[in-house]
């Protein structure tokens, strides 16, 4: 199974809508969920069309900001339990019957909320005794290694999100590709 997840910083352009349906024909997830959508309901289902997909789930955006979107293929059989500004959760369930948890996680992105976000997950994690798997923006880094730029990341951002990490027993899984999974103002000068 090969899942996606995206903060796509909205999905109102058409060149964003682009690059989805080539990340979907390049990688053939069969589960994707997106994060800062920027839209409501009807343009999610329109996008999940477009790219091929034909389950879907979405939460529409707040005000100008927001929105999430989790579609999985024909094939996945999953039932989403649970939803907010900040999650979709649902159940997916295997061929041989087997049962585990996806999460598309969107962390809040101001520093102010960083608690609120590691509490969310920590409740998350209490929710359920299956086999779970974490997507998605935690807004958040464990090492200032993942960080390029002049300043450091504050240590007790870096020190709690690390805790929440290892108190809700979850594991990071190494990126492959480039040194980070985000660049701003990527193809300029800036």
């Amino acid at each position: 199974m090969n899942a996606i997840g995206w903060n796509c910083r909205g999905v109102g352009s058409s060149r964003t809508v682009q690059v989805l349906k080539e990340m979907v024909v390049s990688h053939k997830p069969d589960i994707l969920f997106l994060s800062e959508t920027l839209v409501v309901s009807n343009k999610i289902e329109a996008l999940a069309s477009k790219l091929g997909f034909v389950n879907f789930f979405s939460v529409n955006k707040q005000g100008n900001k927001g929105g999430l979107a989790m579609f999985w293929k024909h094939n996945i059989v999953a039932k989403v339990f649970a939803s907010s500004n900040n999650h979709i959760d649902f159940v997916v369930k295997e061929r041989n019957g087997c049962e585990w948890r996806l999460t598309g996680f969107y962390g809040f992105p101001e520093r102010v909320r960083r608690q609120e976000s590691w509490n969310f997950i920590r409740m998350l994690a209490s929710v359920s005794s299956l086999p779970w798997c974490v997507l998605g923006d935690f807004n958040d880094l464990m090492h200032n290694e993942e960080k390029k730029g002049r300043h450091k990341h504050p240590q007790n951002l870096l020190d709690g999100f690390r805790l929440t990490i290892e108190d809700c027993s979850l594991i990071e899984l190494d990126l492959k590709g480039g040194d980070f999974t985000w660049e701003k103002s990527k193809g300029t000068s800036n």
